[in-house]
């Protein structure tokens, strides 16, 4: 599979030229926002870095810029471009991030990552591990619920959210290597059921401000800003992973 993501997202491994984005109101995509949600502290996570585009929007607001990666070679193009900046790369998956000690990071970030990830509950355990109590996740993937996707299915299509013709636009990764799809409703409850306390949700896209009336029907995305409640009950297995990590 890394050998697959690598080939799909191949690039030279030249710096790459990467604009601010402005924080908007009413953000027109997933890293506007995540921006618009973010903020400033010590230790900040983006699972699922890519090459390093979201992280370079926070690097003057945090002391290291973590960068985890499933393909090495896009891991590589993140050093590239984050050249100069406190950037820390790990290769690897969200599923095991026994690199990371736990209660030891700020806040998160992840534009659509969680759908490409196997064991959804075991990330997300690890996400809720890593982060400080309190510590802040701001969590985004493709909306299935969509109107654009309900008529798809309507019209017999499946509904794909990464490639057009139904997911089988290459050869490479079917549906760009989408293993689940999420409504608003679907990703809060995953989020707390594993210990998060959700304080926002949000939609948006190029007419956010409309498609914010409605999001679970509007929106093509689905972003939620959370927290870590440190005073939640949550699953035997995230206290059997606390006992792993920490020996």
């Amino acid at each position: 599979m890394r050998d697959k993501y690598d080939r799909l997202y191949s690039t030279l491994l030249t710096k790459e030229s990467i604009p601010t984005i402005t924080v908007r109101s009413w953000p027109r995509n997933r890293f506007e926002a995540i921006v618009a949600q973010g903020g400033g502290a010590e230790r900040l996570l983006d699972i699922g870095c890519g090459s390093g585009h979201l992280l370079y929007q926070f690097r003057e607001g945090f002391e290291s810029l973590i960068g985890l990666e499933y393909s090495p070679h896009r891991l590589e193009q993140a050093r590239v471009n984050l050249e100069g900046w406190p950037f820390i790369p790990i290769c690897g998956s969200a599923e095991d991030m026994s690199a990371i000690d736990s209660n030891s990071i700020d806040q998160i970030i992840s534009a659509d990552t969680i759908e490409h990830i196997p064991d959804v509950y075991k990330a997300v355990q690890e996400m809720y591990r890593v982060l400080r109590p309190s510590g802040r996740l701001i969590i985004n993937t493709p909306n299935i619920a969509f109107i654009k996707k309900r008529f798809l299915l309507l019209a017999g299509r499946f509904p794909s959210t990464s490639q057009p013709n139904e997911g089988i636009s290459d050869d490479i990764l079917f549906d760009g290597g989408h293993l689940h799809y999420f409504t608003f409703r679907s990703l809060r409850l995953v989020l707390e059921k594993l210990g998060f306390k959700i304080e926002k949700e949000c939609g948006y896209g190029p007419l956010a401000r409309i498609q914010n009336v409605w999001p679970k029907l509007l929106s093509g995305g689905v972003q939620i800003v959370a927290r870590k409640d440190a005073t939640a009950r949550v699953g035997l297995a995230v206290a059997a992973n606390d006992r792993r990590v920490n020996g």
